[in-house]
């Protein structure tokens, strides 16, 4: 199943599991999983970076302190801000939740998403403008 599935989303299983990994580091929400899928996929599709934190986390080891201006400027392959495409490897071992949304992503035109609240609920949608005022709104990290 984990090799057709990839394959009808033009990817490789060890790619799946990749996506599936920066869904397991960028989502405590369950319902979210299959909505960052699809932003992960919209933002490749569209030959964007992919802007994702838990990639600049992984790249320089801090995992609970605020990323710097600095951090998310790190020459690394993992740092999905400034490089396209996929990281390398995984950045985490994926959970089964995080698989499935991998491989059956939200049929949504999402490109951006921005944490709501304290209790990591992300605002989504296909407009900049909209991610730059909700990002305005973030509330502390």
């Amino acid at each position: 199943l984990l090799w057709e599935k990839a394959g009808e989303l033009g990817l490789t299983p060890y790619e799946i599991v990749i996506v599936a990994s920066l869904i397991e580091k960028e989502v405590s929400i369950a319902e979210e999983r299959p909505l960052v899928a699809a932003v992960i996929y919209n933002r490749i599709k569209a030959d964007m970076t992919l802007g994702i934190d838990a990639t600049v986390r992984y790249a320089v080891g801090k995992w609970t302190e605020k990323l710097t201006e600095e951090d998310l400027k790190v020459d690394s392959p993992y740092n999905t801000r400034t490089v396209k495409g996929l990281p390398p490897t995984p950045i985490a071992n994926p959970g089964v939740a995080s698989l499935e949304a991998a491989l059956e992503p939200a049929g949504v035109d999402y490109l951006y998403y921005v944490l709501e609240d304290t209790d990591g609920h992300h605002f989504f949608t296909a407009s900049y403008d909209e991610f730059l005022e909700a990002k305005e709104n973030q509330p502390d990290q």
